[in-house]
């Protein structure tokens, strides 16, 4: 019942403002993003962050509203604080969300944006402690903006903090942070 109330609600905006119309552009695109984790254990043992790799697609719905898709890769590698034995943590999100351009300023499209996902995590450990792993949910908020070089090329300059944590233990593990890059893609 609540998803047919969200339909109508969104076609009764959509037939409200004439001016949003129907877009139908289509982004595919891809990511190198540096990502800094907000939790103490972790900048003990990994530093301070490491680059993040993702893929992303996105919809025009309508003119300046986008939904998009996104799974993005993170593996840094460190050393155990005793005994500087190597370490591994593999995060592996997957994300809904939807951004806003408030402007088109000429080639520049600024955005806001926000969405939520499933944040899946593995810390590979010396064998005789065994690996750690398990999944959460998160959310997010970002802002950035398209540069368009081309009709078809674009970059996506990207600041974003993300809220994710789990607690697959006695103690909670904050797998969120705040996450920034430059993205490449095109759009149809």
């Amino acid at each position: 019942m609540k998803t047919v109330r969200f339909l109508f609600f969104g076609i009764l905006v959509m037939a409200a403002l004439p001016s949003l119309a129907w877009a139908h552009k289509l982004k595919a695109g891809a990511s190198l993003n540096y990502y800094m984790l907000n939790n103490s254990i972790f900048k003990e043992t990994y530093g301070r962050g490491d680059l993040m790799f993702g893929a992303s697609l996105g919809y025009e719905v309508i003119r300046k509203l986008e939904l998009r898709a996104e799974i993005s890769f993170f593996q840094p590698k460190g050393k155990m604080t005793l005994t500087k034995e190597s370490i591994k943590l593999s995060i592996l999100p997957v994300i809904a969300g939807v951004r806003f351009r408030f402007m088109d300023a000429g080639r520049w499209s600024p955005y806001v944006g926000g969405g939520a996902g499933s944040y899946s995590y593995k810390e590979t450990l010396p064998e005789r402690f065994g690996d750690v792993s398990g999944s959460t949910s998160g959310i997010h908020f970002e802002a950035g903006s398209y540069l368009r070089l081309s009709d078809l090329v674009f970059l996506d300059i990207n600041a974003r903090y993300i809220l994710a944590k789990d607690k697959p233990f006695s103690e909670t593990v904050k797998l969120g942070g705040i996450r920034f890059g430059v993205g490449a893609g095109f759009q149809f």
